[in-house]
């Protein structure tokens, strides 16, 4: 690979890393390329990204951004997993890294300009993701009105149900 084309990959890894809320390193010792894309498919599936990028490229594209404290834990074979949901590419790295045990091990993350620990990304794989907080702080919004709708109907209803208990009384009478 000739100079330009390792600058084109620099940049275009800094422009996709650009977006991106969280980071995670995971080391990727004997992961055999059809493990390799089953993983990215289910990285992809949740809506992050997986990339397997040499180190000095990596440190080269991370310099200058908020991932460049990341840089130390490059060493060896290294998967990047990163996306705008920080927590999608960890829970999805988290699941496979407990399969594949000593194959596949998280190494390292960045949120928020922050360095996380292995044991950081597990806790964040942990936490619901950015479209299950959306889903109940919506159901938040919604359960007073549900409530007000209910307590609105309750009246009509109970007389309904008065007048349907009167009428089969006088069914039964006649």
């Amino acid at each position: 690979m000739d100079r330009l084309q390792k600058q084109q990959r620099v940049d275009r890894l800094r422009e996709e890393i650009a977006s991106a809320q969280g980071l995670i390193v995971a080391g990727h010792l004997g992961l055999s390329v059809k493990e390799t894309q089953e993983l990215r498919a289910e990285i992809r599936k949740a809506g992050a990204s997986l990339r397997v990028v040499k180190n000095t490229l990596a440190r080269l594209s991370f310099s200058g951004t908020d991932m460049e404290i990341v840089s130390d834990h490059l060493t060896g074979a290294n998967l990047i997993a990163f996306g705008e949901d920080p927590v999608a590419p960890a829970k999805a790295l988290v699941a496979v890294a407990k399969e594949k045990k000593e194959r596949l091990v998280i190494k390292a993350g960045v949120l928020g300009g922050k360095l996380l620990s292995e044991a950081d990304v597990v806790a964040l794989s942990k936490l619901p993701s950015i479209d299950e907080m959306r889903a109940k702080l919506l159901g938040t919004f919604q359960a007073p009105a549900q409530g007000f709708v209910r307590q609105l109907n309750a009246p009509a209803q109970s007389l309904v149900t008065v007048l349907s208990a009167r009428k089969d009384k006088l069914e039964e009478g006649a």
